[in-house]
């Protein structure tokens, strides 16, 4: 939520968080990849190249 929804760097989060940032790396691609599967998106195909789902994707698209 903090890179996805609020706009934070990887840096900043895993200061907030007090871990590493490849911690939050690997947090961020797990939980975009669960919720990929969860939505069944699979990306700009079906979903369109839009901001928010960059954001949830992790593209670079928009």
């Amino acid at each position: 939520i903090l890179i996805g929804a609020s706009g934070f760097s990887y840096e900043e989060a895993a200061e907030i968080c007090g871990c590493a940032v490849g911690t939050i790396k690997s947090r961020v691609s797990r939980a975009r990849t669960r919720l990929q599967e969860i939505l069944k998106i699979s990306g700009e195909d079906e979903f369109g190249p839009d901001a928010i789902s960059a954001q949830v994707t992790g593209s670079n698209a928009a």
